[in-house]
């Protein structure tokens, strides 16, 4: 996993950095002539800096380009492979191991570990291992840049094998920080997603609590006027079409008061403690809540051995129900859904499986969202997903939904159990 800086961010500031370096090399080399008068192959270094200037307009012009992707990574790579080479190119050609401009084999050691991946980073520092154990083999033409006449001295050995190890604990250290600061910068969105979330279920509860007192009362007298004036004409054959329409009234009724309740059902509430809930509790739990022509399409599966599930029933009865209605729904008439109880450690895994026509990428990424539904208008408001989701995190737990349009969907939730999970995510 790529934790350092985005593509888009590091090719320009690289750029801007490699232009600070060029004109550092071209004012190095002119002090060495002009200032220090020292004697070195000066056409062939002026070669070396007239390449690293054009090899980073080259970057330039396709730094647009190089915006995101496999193909930044690998250019980046490549602009820091080949820095490293000219570098040691340069110190070769201007005193070789005595230089003192062999410490910058480090500089570019550690933008590896900032802007690369660790293979790549890995790779800079072999070659920067390698090209600075070159220049004691490569000979400079400068007695006074030695202390003798082997390049391979003790002392020149020592600074190889400090060159090396300090070069290693850099790039260790370095990635270390940077893979640190990368998940920290990854836990930081998901607790920004997470309180987003939180955000809205409150703001739906908030709303939820209003309507619920507005409309509760008039529902309920719509309900039991609609009852009364069913039980008065039932007895008249020539009303049996009113009886009809008050039935059908008294339904719709019943059918808004259950929504007002699930808009104002709030995840993770502590009044539904965790106890032992069998599978066939829970099996028992969703038939009901489904009818019985609905609740015999669901399977349910559990693994050897009875799972020892220690959850709130209401909750866990109340998700499952919402995750098997948009597998039926989504599913062929007749054809069934499964439902997998596990237990795996501390967690319990509860998996809805249906048969259906599947999710399309773009919609799946939208699935959960509050009010977004791809139902028929009047069959959900888009708030079950919603709020099996905001259930399972406020345990600690998580919703899992993947699809494969023309062969089902599978919606897995993990829910730690016990009393020490709720809520974890706090």
């Amino acid at each position: 996993m790529q934790y350092g800086p985005e593509p888009q961010v590091s090719v320009p500031w690289l750029v801007r950095l490699r232009w600070l370096a060029v004109g550092g090399q071209a004012i190095a080399v002119a002090a060495a002539r002009w200032v220090f008068q020292l004697d070195f192959s000066w056409g062939v270094l002026g070669g070396l800096v007239l390449l690293a200037a054009l090899s980073n307009v080259a970057l330039s012009v396709l730094a647009e380009r190089l915006a995101s992707g496999r193909v930044a990574a690998r250019a980046l790579g490549g602009v820091m492979t080949f820095d490293t080479l000219l570098l040691t190119a340069l110190l070769a050609a201007s005193g070789g191991p005595m230089n003192p401009f062999t410490v910058f084999y480090l500089v570019h050691i550690t933008l590896s570990a900032v802007v690369l991946s660790a293979r790549w980073t890995w790779l800079v520092a072999a070659l920067s291992f390698a090209g600075f154990g070159v220049l004691f083999t490569v000979p400079s033409g400068h007695a006074h840049m030695h202390h003798g006449g082997s390049g391979l001295e003790p002392h020149l050995q020592g600074m190889w094998v400090a060159f090396v190890l300090a070069a290693g604990l850099t790039t260790f250290f370095v990635r270390r920080i940077t893979q640190a600061i990368g998940r920290q910068r990854e836990q930081i969105a998901a607790l920004r997603e997470a309180h987003a979330r939180s955000a809205r279920l409150a703001a739906i509860t908030t709303l939820a609590a209003g309507a619920a007192h507005e409309l509760g009362s008039p529902l309920g007298t719509i309900a039991i006027a609609a009852h009364d004036a069913r039980l008065a004409l039932g007895s008249l054959p020539e009303a049996a079409a009113v009886v009809e329409d008050l039935e059908l009234i008294s339904l719709e009724v019943e059918r808004c008061q259950e929504i007002l309740g699930l808009m104002a059902a709030r995840a993770g509430d502590s009044a539904d403690d965790p106890r032992p809930l069998s599978v066939e509790d829970l099996a028992q739990g969703v038939r009901a809540h489904l009818g019985e022509e609905r609740g015999a399409r669901v399977e349910f599966r559990r693994s050897p051995g009875e799972p020892a599930l220690q959850l709130p029933p209401a909750q866990t009865t109340q998700s499952l129900v919402a995750l098997v209605r948009n597998g039926l729904d989504a599913s062929a008439p007749g054809a069934p859904v499964l439902v997998d109880v596990s237990q795996r450690g501390a967690d319990a895994f509860i998996s809805v499986v249906d048969q259906g026509s599947g999710i399309a990428p773009a919609v799946l990424s939208r699935v959960g969202e509050p009010f977004f539904t791809t139902k028929q208008p009047g069959r959900g408001l888009g708030l079950g997903v919603f709020l099996v989701r905001a259930f399972a995190e406020s345990r600690g737990g998580e919703l899992i939904i993947d699809s494969t349009p023309g062969v089902g969907t599978c919606a897995r939730m993990r829910l730690p159990m016990g009393h020490g999970a709720q809520g974890a995510v706090a």
